[in-house]
């Protein structure tokens, strides 16, 4: 059977959830995931809240269409940069290369993530013989939680947050927060971080079982889409 794992970025770098045969979640933290080669002892399965699919001119549907579902939360979605502005070497560059392909310079935001997005993709366009990766947003995993009903308050929230943990324990009721909390620095990874892992583990074992939803409806290439 392969392991199975939500992976969602934080500070530190990557957090990584498991669940045990028990129902219980298991978590590491990671700088890199090149890292996983080390807790990967055979084939595994993992969701990534990252974007994959990076095209020539930027734009995705599966971007447009996630914003479409999110409503009111259609600012959590990010939008990738050009394939070509992710060669880029600083900042000004990459905002200069992307406006002259989209139209549209990048945000530091963007920017900081593009390192996360390389790794990620390396490990795609290697075609790894040890983990394959499917790109799952956990706010449209919450929303599917959530009978499809879109979480309105911001996951750094405190009712926000209280929302989705409630639905994470109603399916893995064995979650302990507190506990795992305990084992991580704040300045390492937030509250919502683990949360956002679980999520996308949910989904990605909603993946496997192939009950999981997907957008967009029409991808451009068959890794075209985010999964929820």
């Amino acid at each position: 059977m392969n392991h199975v794992f939500g992976i969602d970025g934080c500070r530190y770098g990557w957090i990584v959830a498991e669940e045990k045969p028990t129902g219980e979640l298991n978590f590491k933290l990671i700088e890199s995931l090149n890292y996983l080669e080390r807790i990967i002892s055979k084939k595994a399965i993992a969701g990534i809240d990252i974007p994959l699919a990076i095209h020539e001119k930027g734009f995705r549907m599966a971007d447009a269409e996630a914003r479409n579902l999110l409503k009111s939360r259609a600012s959590t979605i990010f939008s990738p940069p050009a394939k070509e502005t992710l060669l880029s070497n600083s900042y000004s560059d990459a905002c200069e290369i992307n406006e002259l392909i989209c139209g549209k310079k990048i945000s530091k935001q963007s920017w900081f993530l593009f390192s996360k997005i390389k790794e990620a993709r390396t490990i795609l366009c290697q075609d790894h013989k040890k983990l394959k990766l499917y790109e799952v947003h956990p706010e449209l995993s919450f929303m599917a939680m959530n009978d499809m009903k879109v979480i309105e308050l911001g996951k750094k929230t405190n009712e926000g947050f209280k929302m989705r943990y409630k639905l994470v324990k109603m399916l893995f009721p064995k979650f302990d927060f507190e506990k795992i909390r305990a084992n991580f620095k704040r300045g390492d990874v937030a509250n919502d971080d683990i949360l956002d892992a679980i999520a996308v583990l949910w989904s990605t074992q909603k993946i496997i079982a192939n009950m999981a939803y997907y957008v967009p409806k029409k991808p451009e290439t068959p890794l075209s889409k985010i999964y929820y």
